[in-house]
């Protein structure tokens, strides 16, 4: 298991997130391998920007709970955390297609269907 999903599960643990809002994260954290780009970044830092994309794609925010586990203030995320959408923009329009069908199944609770956040910047 990569050490970002055993983050990424801290963190929904300690602020007991529905398994969905998890599974969405696991989605843009899985999604995330295909960018060369995002190699050099903390994997404790990963997780929690695609827990910030997952949390805002459902409506959700921050809390101090994963501020306090994570260590990681959400404008410290802010950037990350729009690559990372821009990224699944892209990915949308690609033709690499094998996660998006993975987590479009009921088993991953279909949150590739899950609409996503506008985009805010244009990724570097």
């Amino acid at each position: 298991m990569p050490l970002s999903y055993r983050f990424l599960r801290r963190y929904s643990r300690c602020a007991r997130l529905p398994m969905d809002v998890l599974t969405l994260a696991r989605y843009v954290l899985e999604s995330s391998l295909l960018d060369y780009n995002l190699v050099e970044q903390r994997e404790s830092k990963m997780a929690a920007a695609a827990l910030l994309q997952a949390l805002l794609m459902k409506g959700d925010t921050w809390n101090p709970t994963l501020q306090y586990y994570s260590g990681y203030k959400a404008e410290e995320l802010t950037n990350l955390q729009q690559h990372l959408n821009l990224f699944l923009h892209q990915q949308q329009k690609g033709n690499l297609e094998a996660i998006r069908s993975k987590y479009s199944h009921k088993v991953f609770h279909e949150v590739a269907l899950t609409p996503l956040l506008p985009v805010a910047t244009k990724m570097s």
